[in-house]
């Protein structure tokens, strides 16, 4: 009789046990669907070449480098990711979350526009390729987000000549 207590005892002991330190370490790793992605930020100040005086209205945006083939199905090839205006002091800041099939090798064009016409003088459009490469990265890492990526970037625009036109 005793020896039946004994075993009982002893049994409930080890169930106890398991329970609290054996079976509240079992969680299966977190499943996580999706990809990598980060913030990617380009800041920076617009001015002219020839005078460094700041430029306002001159719109600097980024899209991906190419077309991604996803699914099957082609994107069209210019897909605007963010957007930003230069203000009356030159200064614009673009970003966007892209995912690391979006990025290719670090790198993204920033097309930059003047959109205002003749109001602050008129400029030639281009494109400046950014490498991220080396970029200052900020914010917390969790799971499949990278935190945040940025670049600074001084950007000289050519003023349009009359022959441009």
């Amino acid at each position: 009789m005793k020896r039946k207590r004994m075993i009982r005892f002893t049994n409930a002991l080890l169930a106890a046990l398991l329970a609290v330190f054996g079976f509240s370490n079992c969680d299966e790793p977190r499943v996580e669907y999706g990809t990598p992605n980060a913030d990617y930020t380009v800041r920076g100040k617009v001015v002219d070449k020839v005078n460094q005086q700041p430029v306002k209205g001159i719109r600097v945006s980024y899209s991906t480098s190419r077309p991604i083939l996803m699914y099957g199905v082609i994107p069209t090839p210019y897909r605007p990711l963010a957007t930003d205006t230069s203000q009356v002091d030159g200064t614009y800041k673009v970003s966007q979350r892209i995912s690391a099939g979006e990025l290719q090798n670090n790198m993204l064009p920033v097309y930059v526009e003047d959109i205002d016409g003749d109001e602050n003088g008129l400029y030639r459009d281009t494109t400046i390729v950014v490498d991220f490469e080396n970029a200052v990265r900020s914010g917390k890492k969790k799971g499949w987000y990278d935190g945040e990526r940025t670049v600074e970037l001084k950007v000289e625009l050519q003023p349009k000549l009359k022959q441009d036109e």
